[in-house]
């Protein structure tokens, strides 16, 4: 099905493969955060499971460090971005908004690409607020990696969004 025949709205249609802005990107990187925080959450849970079965007499709650919570989010939330950017072009947040990861030509990331873009994202995601003042609404990490964020409201199987 082609996009004049999808249920995108006619209203979206030309912004189909132009740099996404701040707002958008914002909202799917809260969508993300979110999803984040969960994953965090149940490792969390994971971990306090397996040390109540380890000695459940003894049983207290892991009270991890500040340094171990911070490694174990930028390993977590590299690992997802890495992974979603890699197989799809996409983490959650991008799938609901409509938007889609792409490297130069409009090509999908490779892993070592995606990775380190991961990695740009993860240490600094502040650079995200550069798209607001970026012409070509490019982030800091678009800009170091040469990547950029689009509007895409295809399917990863080519049919029309949603």
């Amino acid at each position: 099905m082609t996009l004049s025949g999808s249920r995108v709205p006619k209203q979206a249609r030309p912004f189909q493969g132009r740099h996404a802005g701040v707002a958008t990107r914002v909202v799917a990187g809260g969508l993300d955060a979110l999803v984040l925080l969960a994953l965090l959450a149940g490792s969390y849970a994971v971990w306090a499971a397996v040390v109540f079965l380890w000695n459940p007499p003894a049983f207290r709650l892991p009270a991890p460090s500040r340094a171990l919570v911070l490694g174990a989010a930028y390993l977590v939330c590299i690992t997802y971005l890495t992974v979603c950017w890699r197989i799809s072009g996409r983490t959650y947040g991008d799938q609901v908004i409509g938007l889609r990861v792409v490297g130069r030509g409009g090509r999908p990331l490779g892993l070592a690409a995606a990775l380190a873009r991961a990695a740009v994202c993860a240490a600094f995601p502040l650079g995200l607020l550069w798209t607001a003042v970026s012409r070509e609404n490019l982030s800091v990490a678009d800009v170091l990696m040469r990547t950029s964020v689009v509007y895409d409201w295809q399917s990863i199987n080519g049919a029309a969004w949603p």
